[in-house]
């Protein structure tokens, strides 16, 4: 084994988990904070689920950018702004642990993922995760994203299609190789509606396996990718292979991970990019398409500065930032992940607040991007936002579509990849046309979707 498959941490002994004893906390305990209790037993959760980014508003408009509510069996802070995504993204002084907030989200079925542990433990896997995302790697998954992409436009090219499920076909089939090391070609529809059903196990209302639920879809789930991934770890690994999958499997072979904790990985890892990073390509094409003069700048820019998208190195996307803008633009209007959890392990102040150890606290990247004293006519796409001039002096925590901190998205730069490589083959030769002139509605839990098919035509350029 090459030593560039092993990052520097796993020479070091595993850190252990160190469990958490995380106390609940009392609606009088928080009775400083304005808010609502909700239903009985239920909370808001109910009206959560139906409509987030309406009842994210009513909060943020009737209590302010810190309130609480109850919910999944406890209350819950949701602060709002950027100040607030650097105090507990960042957590310079330690107050929280991501298992404790993730825990009641996704914490039935994503044990063991990189959300769901902390400390020293989640350094050190971390590292070992993000030897799939160094710089070589990327610049080798830009031929599978290319593959996947032609692929697509084989389907699509002088078509209308739902875009959402063609952006959820091509998002596995990348993961799929990328980190399983496997032809997209073998996924079938049952290994790519258990990877979307595992995360939409989070709306669960009820979380008894009762039939028909989200539940028991995500039990079935939780099932069939443990029977995909399981007999893979048996086979011998090719030495060339590059995938996530065969650098964990060469890690066990070292004793740095076992069976179970790849599974867990894998799981993990490729549930939450698929199914964050369609979202972020469905919205990005929306925009592209609503917007016919944006399409056209990024068409120029992406085809000057890569001639040859067989062969386009991520040196040439670097170049390509109007694409880039139009993509954080896209993330920025529709957030990817609307909230992102916490659970405090020490008590805490903030905004004149005092709040408890146990308290489970959220920051609203949703609502943070949409603010009018951040963004100027914060509803309207305007990708030259992001430019450095317009970018000067705005808050670092201001846009975090990827999170931040220890447990900042280690996907990133993979996720941009991807767009803008679909992006440099689709409108080389098509515009992107949409087939309804309505605005799509779109749902926001657990991550940004239309509600409805949305139709976008893949129009062949004269």
């Amino acid at each position: 084994m090459t030593a560039h498959f092993v990052p520097p941490i796993a020479r070091q002994e595993k850190p252990p988990i160190v469990p958490i004893r995380h106390p609940r906390v009392s609606g009088r305990a928080l009775r400083s904070v304005p808010g609502r209790r909700g239903m009985p037993v239920f909370g808001v959760l109910p009206t959560a689920v139906l409509d987030p980014i309406g009842f994210a508003r009513r909060m943020h408009q009737d209590f302010g950018p810190v309130h609480r509510f109850h919910a999944c069996g406890n209350w819950n802070v949701q602060l709002v702004g950027p100040e607030a995504n650097e105090f507990v993204l960042f957590d310079a002084a330690g107050n929280f642990s991501s298992e404790g907030g993730w825990k009641p989200v996704f914490g039935r079925h994503f044990e063991g993922g990189l959300l769901l542990r902390d400390g020293q433990n989640h350094q050190w896997h971390r590292k070992l995760i993000a030897s799939a995302f160094k710089q070589e790697q990327l610049q080798a998954y830009l031929k599978v994203f290319s593959r996947n992409v032609e692929a697509l436009l084989g389907d699509w090219s002088g078509e209308s299609r739902d875009v959402y499920e063609m952006a959820q076909r091509l998002t596995f089939a990348n993961g799929y190789e990328a980190f399983l090391g496997r032809d997209a070609a073998h996924a079938t529809r049952e290994d790519l509606l258990a990877f979307r059903y595992l995360m939409r196990s989070a709306i669960a209302v009820v979380t008894m396996a009762l039939p028909g639920t989200a539940e028991a879809r995500a039990k079935w789930a939780k099932r069939h990718v443990e029977g995909l991934i399981r007999p893979i770890l048996a086979e011998p690994v090719d030495p060339e292979r590059a995938d996530l999958l065969a650098m964990l499997c060469r890690m066990k072979e070292m004793g740095l991970v076992d069976d179970e904790e790849i599974i867990s990985h894998l799981t993990f890892v490729i549930a939450a990019s698929f199914d964050a990073l369609s979202s972020g390509t469905i919205s990005t094409l929306y925009y592209l398409a609503a917007h016919p003069d944006w399409q056209a700048a990024v068409r120029e820019e992406l085809c000057t500065n890569i001639p040859d998208p067989h062969a386009m190195s991520i040196a040439e996307l670097g170049k390509c930032e109007k694409a880039e803008w139009s993509i954080k633009e896209a993330l920025r209007l529709n957030a990817a992940a609307p909230v992102l959890w916490r659970r405090s392990v020490k008590p805490f102040e903030f905004a004149g607040h005092q709040f408890p150890v146990g308290t489970i606290t959220g920051v609203n990247p949703m609502l943070t991007h949409l603010l009018p004293e951040l963004w100027e006519e914060p509803h309207l796409y305007d990708p030259s936002r992001f430019s450095a001039e317009r970018s000067l002096g705005r808050h670092r925590f201001a846009f975090v579509p990827f999170g931040g901190g220890a447990h900042g998205c280690l996907g990133a730069n993979f996720a941009y990849l991807q767009v803008r490589t679909l992006l440099r083959w689709v409108l080389e030769k098509h515009e992107l046309v949409l087939s309804d002139g309505r605005s799509p509605r779109w749902y926001h839990w657990p991550n940004c979707r239309p509600r409805d098919a949305l139709g976008i035509e893949l129009r062949k350029r004269s």
